[in-house]
């Protein structure tokens, strides 16, 4: 009995310890333009990801997805994010001034725990805030991103969208053979008068009492298929 129960408990701690996971699919080369548009009939190979939440408001939570492809030379990204009034900085001059906007986000990590991680916080006119990062919350915002890195956004009645591609040789440097761990996240910010209201969507729920992405909790894992 004692036995059945040991294993028991095994079985169940090994199912809570999996991380979600995201599967990126393989595409012949040349069928993706970065573009901000996502128009293209590849893209109907790469399963959006839309379970993004903001566990801190649950009452704002507007409907987000990311979808991934990759080919032979770089992964692909495409977002959406209904927006009925998008926020950005009128008077924008540096990267760090995304840090104010509306955008959405990518962290491609090294490690599980964060000791070597790559950020990219992108708005809706597709600038970009990029930085080196370790545990915790150590940011090197003088990194730039890997030569080819590539984004172009798109604004629309219904909100915005943003499309990119990233060196798949950066990637693989990450990598463990064909899995990396990776966030990603989005700010829907408001206006109410002076004050900017923040809110925080995660596709993974860190469990921490205020809004924070830079915890190993935030991580899943991107899985690089060579399915076509």
């Amino acid at each position: 009995m004692r036995k059945l129960f040991i294993i028991s408990l095994v079985i169940i701690l090994q199912t809570c310890s999996k991380h979600p996971e995201y599967k990126v699919n393989t595409i012949a080369d040349g069928l993706i333009m970065v573009d901000g548009q996502s128009i293209e009939k590849a893209w109907l190979y790469a399963p959006p990801l839309t379970s993004f939440t903001n566990p801190w408001n649950k009452e704002v939570s507007p409907e987000t997805s990311l979808s991934m492809l990759k080919d032979s030379t770089y992964l692909y990204f495409s977002f959406s994010a209904k927006d009925n009034k998008i926020l950005v900085d009128p008077n924008f001059s540096t990267e760090r001034d995304i840090e104010k906007e509306d955008r959405v986000e990518l962290f491609f990590s090294k490690d599980r725990e964060m000791k070597e991680y790559y950020c990219f916080e992108m708005d809706a006119k597709g600038r970009t805030l990029s930085y080196a990062a370790k545990h915790y919350r150590q940011f090197n915002f003088n990194w730039e991103p890997p030569e080819g890195f590539n984004i172009a956004a798109h604004i629309h009645g219904a909100g915005y969208a943003v499309e990119g591609s990233i060196p798949l040789e950066f990637i693989h440097k990450l990598a463990g053979s064909n899995v990396l761990y990776f966030g990603t996240y989005r700010a829907e910010f408001s206006k109410k008068g002076a004050a900017t209201i923040e809110n925080w969507l995660t596709w993974i729920d860190p469990k921490t009492a205020t809004p924070d992405f830079h915890v190993p909790l935030t991580l899943g894992e991107l899985v690089l298929s060579d399915k076509k």
